[in-house]
C-alpha cells in the first residue's frame, strides 16, 4: 500500500471515528437536532437525529471520495502536485470532525461558539495550504518585476503555517473556554502573522 493510499484510509477513519461520540450519546440527543446557526450562533435549521448521528459521516465520507477522485483524475491530466493532493485529502477530515463534535456537543446543551470552531478551521486548512506555495507561484501573486528569494520564502511559509495550524488548534480548544480568551488568542496570532509577513517582505528584492 501506497503512503497516499494509507493516507486516504486513514482519512475515512477520522471522519468515522467522531460517531462514537453521537452513538454513546444517543439517547441524550432530541429527536430533531439543530445543525445550522445564523451569525447570532443560534439554531435556523434542523434535521432528524440519525440522519445527524449517522447520516453526516456517510455522507462527509462520499465527499471525500469525489474530492480526492477529481484530484487525482485532475493531476492524470496535469503535473502532479503531491503536496497540494495531500492538502486536500485531509480538508474534508477535518472540516466534518469538527462540524460533527460541535453540532453534537450543541445539541448536548453544551453551548459552544460554532463560528469559533468555524475561524479555527479556516486557520487550520490556510496553515496547511501555506507551505506548498512556491517562491515561483509567490512571485506570481506579487506582480512588479522583483525576485524571490527561495530560502527566506522557504522559512516564512512555514513560519506562517506553523503558526496558522497552532494558533487554530488553540482557537478550537479555546471554545470550552469564555469568549475573551479566543479573542485574545486571535489577536495574538493576527500580531505573529503581521510580524512574519514584514520579514517576509526580505525575500522580496
Amino acid at each position: 500500500m501506497t503512503k497516499r493510499n494509507l493516507q486516504l484510509w486513514l482519512s475515512y477513519i477520522v471522519i468515522l471515528l467522531p460517531m462514537s461520540y453521537g452513538v454513546v450519546n444517543y439517547a441524550a440527543l432530541p429527536a430533531k437536532m439543530a445543525i445550522h446557526f445564523n451569525l447570532d450562533n443560534q439554531p435556523n435549521g434542523m434535521a432528524a437525529k440519525l440522519l445527524v448521528v449517522v447520516g453526516f459521516p456517510i455522507m462527509m465520507m462520499a465527499f471525500q471520495l469525489i474530492c480526492v477522485g477529481v484530484t487525482r483524475l485532475n493531476a492524470n491530466h496535469k503535473a502532479p502536485a503531491p503536496r497540494f493532493e495531500q492538502m486536500i485529502i485531509w480538508i474534508v477530515p477535518v472540516l466534518s470532525s469538527v462540524i460533527y463534535a460541535t453540532t453534537i456537543s450543541y445539541n448536548l446543551d453544551h453551548q459552544l461558539d460554532i463560528w469559533r470552531s468555524l475561524i479555527a478551521f479556516i486557520f487550520m486548512a490556510i496553515g496547511n495550504y501555506l507551505p506548498t506555495i512556491s517562491a515561483n507561484q509567490y512571485a506570481q501573486m506579487h506582480r512588479g518585476g522583483h525576485t524571490i528569494r527561495p530560502m527566506i520564502w522557504r522559512r516564512v511559509r512555514y513560519w506562517l503555517g506553523y503558526t496558522l495550524v497552532g494558533g487554530g488548534i488553540l482557537l478550537l480548544l479555546s471554545i470550552v473556554t469564555t469568549a475573551w480568551v479566543s479573542v485574545s488568542l486571535m489577536g495574538i496570532i493576527v500580531a505573529a502573522l503581521v510580524i512574519m509577513s514584514l520579514y517576509g517582505t526580505l525575500a522580496r528584492n
